[in-house]
């Protein structure tokens, strides 16, 4: 079996009548060179169970004029983004051989059981044209991919352009990929086919997806787990594209928790990060949370604080009156999400924070400093990360019962960039002991950060309701004024006898942070990371 070790490659998707624009646009027509023209029919295989797919595998066979060509994929740490491992060999018929793959990376997971349970599960039908596209001594194939995944009941039309770097620095795909999208309304594409073939043998419409593992492990360097936060968090935001553009109020939800995941992790590894785009970066993920956020916190708001108080005060009409100004509200906020997400700037901020994760040039830095913290061992890096950010917990939460509303908003934030810190780095150690601290840590932090985004939520609603009380809009009349504001009395009224127990509930999540055991330890001691770089120079 012949085993490629990685394929470095961008997907963008590109509806299909825009792709003759972008091959006769004056960027591309004279700079593709050597077209082959392909027909690709493959079948992909699986267990019932999905036990390939589970495990980050695909297998499948593809046809190839008289000839079956087996190919297993696998997708690298950082969630197939941009690197999968390839073995691939020519097999006697269409089903599939695993006969020798117990000396591959892949032997311990493909046993002959294992074989025995595969069965086709769907089939992609591609007509592929491949050009080689040369310049700034880049080698790059672009290939024009066409067609139909099909699935025995359902399928799903294939138009996508594919850049596979043949040799050179991977930032020539993302010029390349930018040439495109100032052409067309393309955009990276982060499923693979074969991903989008299980979402249609399962039957699954758009909806909500939770966060991604970057997958960490010991032994790498501090820039490469960066990468991998980066690819998860990018992943993360977009897959909650399609069901947030469906109005799923808990795809907003993922895509704010997404951006501010990828917002922790650029301030966790600011230290070899710091270059001079990191800051254009960082304004562009700020538009797109305060585009997103108004939705969001709408949603909560009519779902968490009014609606319930509105079934127990049924005859209170102002209750009714406030709720349709806020729906009216949250309808254009939706609108105005929606329309951001939509937009050239999102296109142009994914495939921006992609290029600066993957080939920024804080990865090439020669800095000795930045090189340094590069190039640290990820469990040195991480344990001191984890011990900084929960020796500044422990210093104002000690003092929580006498923090006023703004201190208590920052030791929120704190809070949360050390949740995200705890999930990203929770890979990186290894053992039961270290999971089962990494636990009592993760829920501690989760139940503090819950706490005190209730209590600040709070205080945003009392200022808000204050001002229904204090003022009636025009077109209110005196008596709908009336009902509004004593139903926002009601409200603000339910709201406030609720902070001395979100502060008890917050002191005991902070009691059980502070007794929880560190779950990180580097190796040989948690030496400080200044010392280690300092050995480094």
């Amino acid at each position: 079996m012949v085993g490629t070790p990685t394929e470095v490659e961008l997907k963008l998707w590109v509806a299909p009548e825009d792709i003759r624009a972008v091959l006769s646009n004056p960027v591309f027509a004279g700079s593709l060179h050597d077209p082959t023209r392909e027909k690709l029919d493959s079948v992909y295989f699986d267990s019932d169970d999905r036990f390939l797919r589970d495990h980050g595998l695909t297998l499948r066979v593809r046809h190839d004029g008289d000839k079956h060509v087996q190919t297993i994929k696998s997708a690298d740490s950082g969630v197939g983004l941009f690197e999968r491992s390839e073995w691939e060999k020519t097999i006697s018929d269409d089903r599939p051989d695993i006969s020798d793959v117990k000396d591959t990376a892949l032997g311990e997971i493909l046993a002959d059981q294992v074989g025995k349970e595969l069965r086709p599960l769907f089939e992609t039908r591609i007509e592929r044209t491949a050009y080689h596209l040369n310049g700034n001594g880049a080698d790059v194939i672009l290939a024009i991919d066409e067609g139909k995944i099909l699935a025995p009941d359902s399928s799903q039309q294939v138009s996508e352009i594919e850049l596979e770097l043949k040799q050179g620095n991977p930032a020539d795909l993302f010029r390349i990929a930018r040439d495109i999208l100032n052409i067309v309304p393309a955009h990276l594409e982060f499923k693979s086919k074969p991903e989008r073939g299980y979402d249609l043998i399962d039957k699954a419409a758009p909806a909500a997806e939770t966060a991604y593992d970057p997958g960490l492990v010991p032994g790498m360097n501090a820039g490469r787990a960066f990468t991998l936060v980066g690819r998860a968090c990018l992943r993360h935001l977009v897959a909650n594209v399609p069901a947030m553009l469906a109005r799923d109020r808990n795809a907003l939800h993922q895509m704010r928790v997404a951006l501010r995941r990828l917002r922790a992790g650029i301030s966790l590894f600011s230290p070899l990060t710091g270059d001079e785009r990191v800051e254009a970066i960082k304004t562009e993920l700020r538009w797109l949370a305060q585009e997103l956020g108004p939705a969001r916190d709408l949603d909560t708001l009519l779902s968490e604080v009014i609606k319930p108080l509105q079934k127990h005060h049924a005859k209170e009409p102002g209750f009714a009156s406030i709720s349709n100004m806020f729906a009216r509200k949250r309808s254009k906020s939706y609108q105005q999400a929606q329309e951001a997400v939509q937009s050239v700037r999102f296109r142009s901020l994914v495939l921006d924070a992609a290029e600066w994760v993957e080939a920024g040039p804080w990865t090439m830095s020669e800095d000795p400093l930045k090189r340094a913290y590069r190039e640290m061992p990820i469990e040195i890096y991480a344990a001191e990360q984890l011990s900084r950010r929960r020796k500044r917990i422990r210093h104002r939460g000690k003092r929580l019962g006498q923090l006023n509303a703004e201190q208590l908003h920052r030791l929120r934030i704190q809070v949360k960039k050390a949740r995200y810190a705890t999930d990203f780095f929770a890979g990186v150690y290894t053992g039961r002991k270290a999971a089962k601290h990494c636990k009592k840590v993760k829920s501690s932090l989760m139940q503090l950060q819950n706490c005190l985004g209730k209590f600040n939520d709070i205080v945003t609603h009392r200022a808000l309701f204050s001002d229904i009380i204090a003022n009636r809009p025009k077109g209110v009349s005196e008596e709908q004024g009336r009902h509004r504001a004593f139903a926002a009395g009601l409200i603000v009224g339910d709201q406030q006898a609720q902070v001395q127990k979100l502060l008890d509930q917050a002191r005991k999540a902070f009691s059980r942070f502070d007794d929880a055991k560190a779950f990180w330890k580097s190796p040989g001691g948690a030496a400080p990371v200044i010392s280690v770089v300092q050995d480094q120079l």
